[in-house]
């Protein structure tokens, strides 16, 4: 009970400082932030740590023994349950998440360590929280069976190093390009499990007329889909919604609208825009049917891969946003039917070198330049999608005689291009050492990797050996069902 008990003293010495977020500066609101947060990770991580103790001595086969028996309960489950007063599906999460993390008992009664304990001990020491947690563990449990284990140990501590510095749609990102690393051929492309799992099914229509419908998509028809609906977010101006306003009838938070709607209607959300588009396309298609006349393109869906793995035809083909590879064999019968187009890498990833003696980068060049960001804002920790992103000279152009070329160029969202721009700009662009980082005004001495640009999870240096090794490897033996 000390250590719990300590925690109640820790939480009220918090509670203390809580008039503080109102009254305090902003270096005193953000590390107070930062403070309580580290300390509902060691609350969260106890969390965890109490649910596998409770399921351990709830095991099935302890019979009459069984805390569970003992306390009334069916098992550890629903145990944790009427403990913590949550409801089933948290008491199960909390069970399955601690019990992966938790040690392995010895017969003789010593403690051993867990399947992972790198992320173990980041959890119990708070610098790991359990949702980032829970998206590495479920991450080496679904390619467990398929790769080597010590490939996996790589990829837990790699994702343990991310999720220390990183929030977790970020770390969801980076574990499903470690997952297509590590299993680089992908889905067998003659064998038809993916393909029969697309689906698109209509459900009934209720009172008001409208009807819900859900899509189940292969990747290279995401990659599609998110190109289409992305090509026609290009130059649209949105506006933010406050967090509960009348714009906002859920309640469930703010959300970006258009400023104005078409023909001064009224503003679209995003999901409205991108429900037009794809019905608009639908339409086009079928009228060009119809009419029997060749339908002209509006699109195409960029995928990149290494000379190495296209001379080899091994490995995936990366779709920009989409964080699904596509087997070789379909990205050759795609490219040969149109609506692909291949960008060859170098093994860094570096994509076209285009010099040009103009201003304004070139369609061309912007889209190498949004594939080289991985689809989205390369400022350190921003997640702005690439239709919203605009292409910035690292060295200016007037300013600094700076070439428009794709190595030069760096991809910004609206707001972070004219932070770059503006007059007292807390910071600024510096290249060091081959690659660009992005530093306060007010920094001195070499860059710190947080200041790196953001170059998308696939130019993780350990991801590109991987695939790298994949090439040259033999193809390891699988077993198939009956």
């Amino acid at each position: 009970m000390g250590a719990a008990a300590d925690l109640v003293a820790s939480i009220a010495a918090a509670r203390a400082v809580t008039p503080r977020f109102a009254s305090g500066s902003d270096d005193e609101v953000l590390a107070d932030t930062a403070g309580v947060e580290e300390l509902g990770r060691l609350v969260d991580a106890m969390r965890i740590d109490a649910a596998a103790q409770l399921e351990r001595r709830s095991r099935k086969r302890l019979g009459e023994d069984s805390l569970a028996f003992r306390s009334g309960a069916r098992d550890g489950d629903e145990l944790v349950q009427q403990v913590c007063r949550i409801d089933s599906r948290e008491a199960k999460r909390r069970v399955a998440l601690g019990t992966a993390l938790a040690p392995s008992v010895a017969l003789n009664g010593d403690l051993l360590p867990g399947r992972h304990p790198v992320l173990a001990d980041a959890v119990r020491s708070g610098a790991v929280g359990v949702e980032a947690a829970r998206v590495v563990v479920n991450a080496a449990k679904a390619i467990g069976r398929r790769v080597a284990a010590e490939d996996l140990d790589v990829m837990v501590e790699a994702l343990t190093d991310t999720a220390t510095v990183s929030d977790v749609e970020t770390l969801h990102d980076v574990a499903a390009a470690w997952a297509l690393a590590l299993d680089p051929d992908g889905a067998d492309p003659d064998r038809p499990e993916q393909h029969l799992q697309r689906a698109l099914r209509i459900g009934r229509t209720t009172a008001d007329g409208m009807t819900r419908a859900t899509v189940v998509l292969t990747p290279e028809h995401l990659a599609m889909l998110k190109e289409l609906l992305q090509s026609r977010r290009r130059g649209l101006q949105l506006v933010r919604t406050e967090p509960a306003s009348d714009d906002d009838p859920e309640t469930t938070g703010a959300e970006w609208r258009e400023e104005e709607g078409p023909g001064g209607g009224r503003p679209r959300s995003r999901a409205q825009q991108d429900y037009d588009t794809l019905l608009e396309a639908l339409e086009a298609g079928v009228k060009a049917d119809q009419a029997d006349v060749a339908s002209e393109v509006i699109h195409e869906t960029v995928v990149t891969i290494t000379a190495a793995e296209l001379e080899a035809r091994r490995g995936q083909a990366f779709p920009v946003g989409v964080l699904a590879g596509i087997p070789i064999p379909v990205v050759e019968r795609r490219v040969c039917t149109g609506g692909i187009r291949l960008l060859v890498t170098d093994e860094g990833g570096e994509p076209l070198h285009l010099g040009r003696s103009r201003r304004l980068f070139s369609p061309a060049q912007r889209k190498a330049l949004a594939v080289g960001a991985g689809g989205r804002c390369q400022h350190p920790g921003c997640r702005t999608p690439s239709p919203y992103l605009e292409a910035h000279h690292a060295a200016w152009f007037a300013r600094d005689d700076g070439p428009t070329d794709v190595r030069n160029g760096i991809m910004l969202c609206s707001y972070h291009h004219h932070l770059v721009h503006a007059v007292r700009s807390p910071v600024r662009i510096v290249r060091h050492e081959g690659d660009l980082f992005v530093v306060p005004v007010h920094w001195t001495g070499p860059p710190a990797e947080r200041h790196r640009r953001q170059r998308g999870v696939l130019h993780d240096a350990r991801i590109t050996r991987l695939r790298r090794w994949a090439v040259v490897r033999p193809t390891p033996w699988r077993a198939t069902g009956t």
